[in-house]
């Protein structure tokens, strides 16, 4: 796919399930899986020398205008650190499970599982969501030692 600029803002930014809760939340919002009959312009994003594939999504069956809950409270600071916060307790529940497994297991698809999470995790798209404040690499790191095994090596 073409690496383009997508000028027009996803419409997830306004639905009322951008922001998962008790009673909103689509399989995208909650872990990442596109959702099923939805439009969308698949591009990858590059920040920082990193390339990661995201979504323009034009149409969507689960969308709903924005509410009380949606990404429209993202015009403040508090409503982004909820967004944030979400994402980022997903993906290190998902790398937690994985990196128990594999310290369980040493399966190699168990540790190619949680490999693949260490790589989006150190991603600049992560270091943004954290604001800066949180050191990915480390948590990681501190991680791998309570599984008993080596820190992460550099990655290129």
């Amino acid at each position: 796919m073409e690496n383009k600029q997508i000028k027009k803002a996803t419409l997830c930014w306004r639905c009322r399930h951008a922001v998962p809760s008790a009673s909103t939340g689509c399989s995208w919002s909650r872990h990442f899986v596109p959702v099923e009959g939805w439009t969308a312009a698949k591009h990858r994003q590059k920040q920082s020398g990193s390339v990661y594939e995201t979504y323009c999504v034009i149409s969507c069956p689960l969308f709903q205008k924005g509410g009380r809950n949606s990404a429209d409270s993202c015009k403040d600071d508090a409503g982004c650190i909820r967004i944030a916060e979400h994402i980022l307790r997903g993906q290190m529940n998902r790398y937690r499970t994985a990196l128990e497994r594999y310290a369980r297991t040493r399966s190699a698809d168990d540790l190619a599982q949680f490999r693949s999470i260490e790589c989006d995790l150190l991603t600049p798209y992560y270091t943004a969501l954290t604001l800066h404040s949180i050191d990915l690499r480390q948590v990681c790191n501190g991680l791998r030692q309570k599984a008993g095994l080596p820190e992460l090596e550099e990655m290129q």
